[in-house]
């Protein structure tokens, strides 16, 4: 292993490792032979318990190997899955101008709208795709939350992380121009592995970030606009006759695409009054949607092996080892009662899987 490592990682030129691999494996093989002449005296239950763990360790990664290649297909772009009506022609006649629809992948199927808030668990955590619950809750139901989170829990290797460190909170997608309509989120909980993350008040302390989310993107925007305003209307002053731009050479290309539109008596207020109405319109419908119902919704995965046709050592052999991967993998994974939130709010969405 350190021989690959120096190869690969360290770029040692191989005669070199080719030395040491000769040193230190003559090193190792006079030990070895030195313990298997005590192998009729017992010794062997320690090579045969290597082994058997070497076996387990090599088995669970053939196993995850060929689960993360049939999960793949699932990795999709939220603006694959869906898109909003408004932006992409007339809606279908059972649904309203602006709602979200299914694309073309998924049969255009408009969106029916959920009032509450949806909480649903990405194992993956990829920014740029969507979590495989929520593609198979689409799927299932054509319907879909008023607020929607993609929510990945993250650990570390550190005993704990501060609470002010832990929630990055992003958006998938858009919000709608047309109204509030559905809004995406994107949370990220990193923390340490002394610390207790999945608790009953999980709902709130979500909505809480949500909601700050909400509150700083608006302040933000606020700012990035007047900063814009403020640099693209001309501060004209006469030095000694002759009239002066106040203002750096890269801006002066914003006066000529703004036009007669930078003027600051007629724009200067507006998009602050325009972006605190967006501000308000959003927080409303995150209070209501979480005054509603909390939903948590988590995936449950079946796999199911591939059938062997004929008579073939090597998928027989496969399917062998792929079954006791399952096996494995039913006796050692999380239980969705080990979640430390209401039963009564969680929803579990079971889909299947090839391998």
């Amino acid at each position: 292993m350190v021989s690959f490592v120096a190869i690969i990682i360290w770029h040692i030129a191989l005669p070199v490792v080719i030395l040491g691999f000769l040193i230190f494996g003559a090193l190792d093989g006079v030990y070895l032979s030195s313990a298997l002449t005590k192998v009729p005296n017992g010794a062997w239950f320690t090579l045969i318990l290597a082994a058997l763990l070497s076996s387990v360790f090599v088995l669970w990664r053939f196993g995850k190997e060929n689960q993360w290649q049939a999960e793949a297909s699932d990795l999709i772009a939220p603006s694959s899955i869906i898109f909003s009506s408004a932006d992409d022609g007339p809606p279908k006649a059972n649904a309203t101008a602006g709602g979200l629809h299914l694309t073309a992948m998924f049969g255009r199927t408009p969106i029916s709208a959920i009032t509450g808030f949806g909480i649903f668990f990405d194992k993956s955590g990829i920014k740029q795709t969507t979590p495989t619950v929520f593609v198979h809750f689409l799927q299932k139901f054509q319907a879909a939350p008023r607020i929607i989170v993609f929510f990945h829990i993250r650990p570390l290797w550190v005993p704990t992380v501060p609470f002010e460190e832990r929630f990055t909170v992003t958006r998938p997608l858009k919000p709608s121009a047309n109204g509030p309509g559905h809004q995406f989120f994107r949370i990220t909980l990193r923390h340490g592995y002394t610390d207790e993350v999945v608790s009953a008040d999980l709902g709130f302390q979500i909505y809480e970030q949500l909601r700050s989310f909400v509150i700083r993107e608006g302040a933000t925007a606020q700012d990035q606009r007047q900063k814009h305003i403020k640099w693209a209307i001309p501060d004209v002053h006469a030095n000694n006759g002759e009239t002066e731009l106040a203002m750096p050479p890269k801006h002066l290309d914003e006066i000529v695409e703004l036009g007669d539109e930078a003027q600051p008596e007629e724009s200067g207020g507006a998009p602050t009054v325009a972006q605190q109405e967006l501000t308000r319109r959003e927080l409303s419908s995150l209070e209501c949607a979480y005054q509603d119902q909390v939903v948590y919704v988590v995936g449950k995965e079946q796999m199911r092996i591939r059938e062997v046709t004929g008579c073939k050592p090597r998928g027989w052999c496969r399917r062998i080892a792929l079954a006791a991967f399952l096996w494995l993998r039913s006796n050692t994974g999380s239980k969705i009662a080990n979640l430390n939130v209401d039963v009564d709010k969680l929803v579990e969405v079971g889909f299947v899987k090839i391998i």
